[in-house]
């Protein structure tokens, strides 16, 4: 089978330098070039699931290159980092060898000499790792109130029915809280929120993971809520947020974050960055769908691929004139499931402090969800085996 040609991502913020490169590499290798914040390096990573990244330690282009690469080596350690600049500059030499760079492009190469170091570094690039990781699933509702809590809970509950303790709900819906209400926990000496877990990202190892979190003994599944107080997010990086995401993947099987009714665009777009699936929902009226296509449209407007979601209309009713296959065509998504309007059941589990997935797997809704999960497991076992934090960004980025 033909292997595809392997992708650069370049960045500077020179012109020149970047049509050096062009000119070198010809058509060995598709150059992207990104110049902006480390946030949108980030999302260009995700983009183009690079093969390496060359970063431009040139004075004149005013990045800071030896950040860049560390941020780099945190956000995705298998990915190659290569530096560019003068090797009349030993500042800029010693600099780009001590952030750990595989190699150093000479601005005076000839075309021969960088294909020859490009290669080499492809080549000697670590095989993606067929290591399991954790599989994040998000479930996003346009507003408050379409169901989303209690569709992620019911999903928490039957992926912990595989393994007890090896998922996590991360409870980032509003209202604050809400899925602690559906999945209740004891509060716990040494629990932590979401922000300080991201601020604790550097020591963050499995034996937090163990005891960070509070859990459901019921059901073992265990929760990270947001900050009672929202303002704090401010405190951290949308990066940060996004490396914790992809830490944790290595200690929980199971991830289920529910997005619902969260009107930040930026953190919602840069958790759906380390997802592997992302379900959408909406009812069947109208308003509610216009919500669902203001979302999309937003998210959209960020770089995500929304066609790649899964639509999930519920409660669904087949006498309504607006079927799930019209809605899922409106909102240009492929994939739709329904759920049955169980209200009443529903009602009860959480009155009882139960979830209806756990007190009666036989009803139609638990029945709904575990098909659902089915099929979303259908795709899961494709992206199993891709390693490295740029194979789980790829799915989720217009091409």
């Amino acid at each position: 089978m033909q292997q595809s040609m392997p992708r650069i991502l370049f960045i500077s913020g020179s012109d020149a330098n970047w049509l050096w490169l062009s000119d070198a590499v010809g058509d060995r290798f598709m150059l992207v070039r990104e110049s902006g914040t480390f946030s949108e390096i980030t999302k260009r990573v995700g983009l183009v699931s690079p093969s390496m990244a060359v970063v431009d330690y040139s004075p004149q282009v005013g990045l800071d290159a030896s950040l860049i690469v560390k941020e780099l080596r945190e956000l995705a350690p298998d990915l190659p980092v290569v530096a560019m600049g003068s090797k009349d500059s030993t500042e800029d030499v010693v600099n780009a060898l001590r952030s750990g760079v595989k190699d150093f492009l000479s601005l005076d190469s000839s075309a021969g000499e960088v294909t020859k170091i490009l290669t080499g570094v492809v080549e000697k690039a670590p095989k993606q790792s067929n290591e399991r990781k954790g599989y994040a699933l998000v479930v996003l509702g346009g507003r408050q109130g379409v169901g989303s809590t209690t569709l992620a809970v019911n999903l928490a509950v039957q992926l912990a029915k595989q393994n007890k303790d090896s998922t996590l709900l991360l409870d980032f819906g509003l209202p604050l809280g809400d899925g602690l209400v559906h999945l209740p926990a004891e509060d716990k000496q040494g629990a932590m929120d979401f922000v300080e877990c991201v601020r604790n990202l550097k020591r963050f190892d499995a034996t937090l993971a163990k005891t960070a979190f509070r859990r459901n003994n019921a059901t073992g599944v265990a929760i990270l809520s947001l900050p009672r107080n929202l303002a704090d997010l401010r405190d951290i990086s949308a990066s940060d947020a996004l490396k914790f995401l992809n830490l944790i993947k290595s200690f929980f099987e199971n991830i289920v974050i529910d997005l619902c009714g969260f009107s930040n665009i930026e953190f919602v777009a840069s958790l759906l960055r380390s997802a592997d699936a992302t379900m959408v929902l909406t009812p069947q009226s109208v308003p509610g769908i216009v919500t669902a296509a203001e979302l999309i449209k937003s998210l959209n407007d960020k770089g995500i691929a929304t066609q790649t979601f899964d639509l999930v209309v519920t409660p669904y009713h087949k006498d309504v004139a607006l079927d799930a296959e019209s809605i899922a065509k409106k909102l240009n998504i492929e994939t739709v499931h329904t759920l049955p309007d169980r209200r009443a059941p529903l009602i009860n589990a959480v009155n009882g402090g139960q979830v209806l997935s756990a007190a009666d797997s036989k009803d139609p809704y638990a029945k709904a969800v575990a098909q659902l999960l089915d099929k979303v497991n259908a795709n899961r076992k494709h992206l199993d085996g891709q390693g490295g934090l740029a194979g789980t960004f790829k799915k989720w980025f217009n091409k």
